[in-house]
């Protein structure tokens, strides 16, 4: 019987996952193909979630393996134990994963999985998941049919896509901590953006932050904001985020995860002309120092036409707030910043987050 090497397979599943998860490639099947995974992942069942990625991590794992077999009790001559390495290599990956495909520590138990053989009309199921095996058997059938590692790939990269998409549309649940120190704030505001991609977590630590100046501070009434990938003058917004105070705009941020250049200052400034707003806040870690001596003539300029654009790193503002925020304000600016995340980030961003937190509640931090 053939035994698929579980360290190369944890690998592989990281790797495609990693790559999926951060866009570099769309995997290109058959759309038949993609319709029939897309059914098998809107099931509730877990046999028909953990399975074919179960199935398929096997196969491009060891090509010799048959993507068909359930139990190492069937016929075939490639036949291998899909239910052992299910519950050592799959299992907790989707525990990691905020049990995206469900909550099982042995998925291969149920009764449905419980045969030799992935057929598309078993016997002994209800009758209602016969489409379901059909599937099942479609998508696989294909893989083995072809026994090509490239297509075996796309079609788990696939599978992949699917599952990014599920957890997705889940929201997180993420551990509460009962007490929030500045230092510990700072350490989770500094993790979070380490794993950034595109801005996105700067701008969840920024609209959690402005949410939580405005309530506790009675500043403002009103924080929006734009997903980090939306152009402010295509959504007709000032900056990334407007604090609103009934109805008017008292504040708007820039807020960027790079060095603050003169031509972000420039083009700020341009759409501040266009409103009403005399406070506004670039964050950025710190200036071009090419640009340095120009920005603060701008910024001088700007002060002189009654425009205050103050610039700050987030990190910074984020430390003054939290201080005169207290420990209250800044349990609430670590829950908005998961349901910012939740609207907004990636799922690595959100498990990001999560995995920071837990980091917490162990005393890591």
């Amino acid at each position: 019987m053939a035994v698929p090497d579980r360290d190369r397979a944890k690998q592989l599943l990281a790797q495609h996952w990693d790559d999926v998860v951060r866009g570099y490639a769309t995997a290109t099947v058959e759309p038949e193909v993609r319709r029939r995974i897309e059914e098998l992942f809107a099931s509730e069942g877990v046999s028909f979630t953990y399975c074919p990625l179960t199935q398929l991590l096997g196969k491009l794992t060891d090509r010799r393996l048959d993507a068909l077999c359930l139990q190492r009790g069937d016929n075939s001559k490639r036949h291998w134990d899909p239910r052992s390495f299910a519950t050592s290599v799959v299992v907790p990956w989707v525990r990691d994963n905020q049990d995206v495909l469900g909550k099982s520590p042995d998925p291969y138990v149920s009764n449905p999985l419980r045969q030799p053989r992935i057929l598309p009309n078993p016997p002994n199921v209800r009758s209602n998941s016969l489409p379901l095996w059909e599937s099942l058997h479609q998508v696989l059938s294909s893989v083995e049919e072809r026994n090509d590692p490239a297509y075996t790939a796309e079609v788990f990269r696939a599978v992949l896509e699917v599952v990014k998409d599920k957890l997705q549309s889940q929201q997180f649940v993420y551990p509460a901590l009962p007490r929030v120190s500045l230092e510990q704030a700072l350490a989770l505001v500094r993790g979070l953006l380490e794993a950034s991609q595109a801005g996105e977590h700067a701008m969840s630590v920024a609209a959690a932050l402005f949410i939580v100046a405005g309530r506790r501070f009675g500043l403002w009434d009103d924080v929006r904001r734009e997903a980090s990938t939306t152009a402010d003058r295509a959504s007709g917004m000032v900056g990334d985020i407007e604090c609103r105070s009934e109805g008017r705009l008292v504040f708007a941020a820039e807020v960027k995860e790079r060095q603050i250049t003169l031509d972000d200052v420039r083009s700020f400034e341009e759409k501040l002309g266009r409103s009403n707003v005399t406070e506004a806040l670039l964050a950025g870690p710190s200036v071009r120092q090419q640009d340095a001596d120009a920005i603060a003539t701008r910024l001088h300029l700007m002060w002189t036409r009654g425009i205050n654009l103050y610039h700050h790193s987030l990190e910074h503002v984020v430390a003054v707030t939290m201080s005169l925020a207290g420990e209250q304000g800044r349990r609430d600016f670590i829950a908005e910043i998961g349901r910012d995340l939740d609207s907004y980030a990636r799922p690595s961003g959100r498990l990001a987050w999560h995995g920071l937190l837990e980091s917490v509640l162990r005393g890591d931090q």
